[in-house]
């Protein structure tokens, strides 16, 4: 039996595509290569899942090992052309990177049904799938997986893309009629290029290679023993014996100048940004399990649901799941259903989006619509209008209709990262077209200014801004640390603001202001005692939690002595005053605790018996949604408090 080997492909006389056609089908994308390597390769092994189990995907970025080393070089060198057009061979002997060293970046899947069909792609189609061909030998190839990601497979050509040899290595493990065969092959897709062969004659080739089992005019891959032994040889993982899957190894993966680390912690971070819609918890066993490992450490892939900024599409997504204020969108002219959305608003710190969630759109608070069609992976993150606060995030989720779902697919590019369609025709044209039109819509309703609920009285959110910033400008005046933040606080149809109204006393007999002291009066000591008061330290900042986002304000005590405050937080209406009547059933603000270093005191009351000035405390208060959160701190007499100790 012959040794595998590769063989390359001749133009044929009716001609055929080159390997530099091949690669130049994905474009220019907007979006960097590894990101386009996550989006289409997890697509392909979502659209391959069995259904019965979760899909296990791992990206394994290192390097091949010693003991593997000369296997490697032996093996895949068999057969190889000697022409600059080949830079495998320059790659595995050392010469292009004055190394021995040679980097793989391996994309794994289980719970898959592998690279199954038949092995040739002159065999008639008939009902059975021919991913192998699709895969291996096909360019351009239709879809044959219902509701599947793919139109037309050209996300293939992203591999070889990433691969400065330009090849890839096939593993997989797949049924048949006689049970589960293990199949290996390697793939190059380099530069066409013109051969002399040993007659002397002199001819073109496509700058398609093949490495296996070469017959004639053809590449089988290898199979069964001779499969697994091949993989053992390479160091290539192994399948369990009832196991199907694939894994495509890219030989010497190009990153440009990042390093493996960051582009480990890039994959990460990409795969939760454009797929975190099929790994929720929600989808049970028809859900995406993915892994990212470098050199033998795990990368964490960031939780959907516990990621600042993916929180709020999670939160849409819900809604959309449980039929929560789903909003239909249709089209008119003619009559049609398009798809329904969902939209959630969140408060949010602020924060700065990694790099492959900016590679998305998504460089501040998330004020997007996700874009989704049946396999429910990410297509686009679509703008809205800006938010009106830095702390506001509000995200929207599309979810195309299952009838629609050709129409949206060919609005796709090569790397389904958008719907364009300027691209279509007649009335699909009309149909994408006029799902922007809306979501813009909804979103200019949405996103704008809403008025602040009271049983009291309402009025529009930039009216009660504007009284409440002259409010403010008085507190500081009295040297009071205040401020507004103009922050919306989650789900509903108006815009909340955090006022700090600083310090007060609670009793009438309130210090004096002290003459030559930088205290304010309200912070100073209210009788002659050994007693001190609190001055507030900067402005109030948000902090995630496990009960959700808190309103924190910082404070410092003043003077030494016994200290007894009570924090409050109420809803201010738009006259300033506090809310009094509350409407039946709504929520209030709550006073959380406080805490002094690592110490926390449950309740509203901090009762110190011998505070000394400088000691830190901070109030956390749980503000409300959709309101005007007012937080004030009052100094107590001790008599005042009883009961109370620490």
């Amino acid at each position: 039996m012959t040794p595998p080997r590769w063989y390359s492909q001749p133009f044929p006389p009716a001609g055929s595509i080159s390997a530099e056609g091949i690669k130049r089908t994905l474009g220019k994308p907007p979006i960097p290569w590894p990101a386009i390597l996550v989006r289409e390769s997890a697509q392909n092994s979502w659209d391959a899942r069995l259904g019965d189990r979760p899909v296990e995907f791992t990206l394994n970025l290192t390097v091949v090992p010693p003991q593997n080393a000369n296997a490697w070089r032996s093996m895949l060198l068999e057969g190889a052309p000697h022409s600059e057009q080949f830079p495998l061979r320059q790659i595995l002997r050392g010469r292009e990177w004055q190394s021995t060293m040679v980097r793989t970046l391996t994309i794994s899947d289980r719970g898959t049904k592998g690279l199954g069909g038949p092995t040739r792609a002159d065999t008639a189609r008939g009902d059975k799938a021919r991913d192998w061909v699709s895969f291996v030998l096909n360019v351009g190839d239709p879809p044959d997986t219902k509701r599947g990601g793919g139109t037309y497979g050209y996300g293939k050509g992203i591999l070889y893309q990433m691969s400065r040899a330009g090849t890839i290595i096939v593993h997989t493990r797949t049924a048949t009629p006689n049970g589960p065969e293990t199949r290996v092959i390697g793939i190059c897709l380099g530069e066409s290029m013109e051969l002399t062969d040993a007659d002397g004659v002199t001819k073109p080739y496509t700058g398609r290679h093949w490495w296996g089992d070469v017959e004639s005019e053809h590449v089988e891959p290898l199979t069964g023993d001779r499969a697994s032994a091949a993989a053992d040889a390479l160091g290539l993982r192994s399948f369990a014996p009832d196991e199907t899957g694939t894994d495509v190894v890219v030989v010497e993966p190009d990153f440009g100048d990042e390093t493996d680390e960051d582009i480990a912690q890039y994959l990460a971070d990409a795969i939760a940004w454009n797929l975190w819609p099929i790994m929720l918890e929600l989808r049970g066993d028809e859900r995406f399990l993915p892994r990212v490992w470098h050199r033998g450490l795990a990368v964490p892939v960031p939780v959907p649901e516990k990621t600042r900024g993916l929180r709020t599409f999670v939160a849409a997504y819900r809604r959309l799941a449980s039929n929560d204020d789903v909003l239909i969108l249709k089209c008119e002219r003619p009559k049609k259903q398009l798809g329904r959305m969902a939209l959630e608003r969140q408060l949010i710190p602020p924060y700065e989006p990694p790099a492959a969630a900016q590679d998305l759109g998504i460089t501040t608070a998330p004020h997007h619509v996700c874009l989704l069609r049946a396999p429910e992976l990410v297509v686009k993150y679509h703008p809205g209008p800006e938010p009106i606060s830095a702390n506001l995030a509000y995200a929207g989720v599309f979810r195309a209709f299952d009838d629609m779902d050709r129409t949206y697919a060919a609005a796709e590019p090569p790397t389904h990262d958008d719907w364009v369609f300027a691209q279509l025709e007649g009335t699909e044209r009309t149909f994408v077209r006029t799902t922007f039109v809306r979501i813009k819509e909804r979103l200019a309703e949405f996103a704008r200014p809403a008025e602040v609920k009271s049983a009291a009285t309402s009025a529009p959110l930039g009216a009660v801004s504007n009284f409440l910033g002259s409010l403010v400008a008085a507190a500081t005046g009295s040297g009071a640390a205040s401020g507004v933040l103009p922050v919306p606080l989650a789900v509903g149809d108006s815009i909340p603001v955090i006022e700090q109204s600083g310090v007060r006393p609670a009793d009438k007999d309130g210090a004096k202001e002290q003459e030559g002291s930088d205290v304010p009066p309200p912070m100073a000591a209210t009788s002659k005692r050994s007693r001190a008061s609190i001055r507030l330290d900067g402005d109030p900042y948000f902090e995630e939690s496990e009960i959700g986002l808190l309103l924190v304000q910082d404070a410092v005590a003043v003077g030494s002595g016994h200290l007894v405050a009570r924090g409050s937080a109420g809803i201010t209406v738009a006259d300033g005053s506090r809310e009094q009547d509350p409407p039946e059933g709504s929520d209030e603000a709550l006073v959380i605790g406080w805490r002094i270093g690592a110490e926390e005191v449950d309740g509203d009351l901090i009762n110190l018996s011998n505070a000394t000035t400088g000691l830190r405390l901070s109030l956390v208060v749980r503000p409300v949604p959709d309101t005007i959160t007012q937080v004030d701190v009052a100094v107590l007499r001790p008599e005042e408090v009883a009961g109370v100790g620490r």
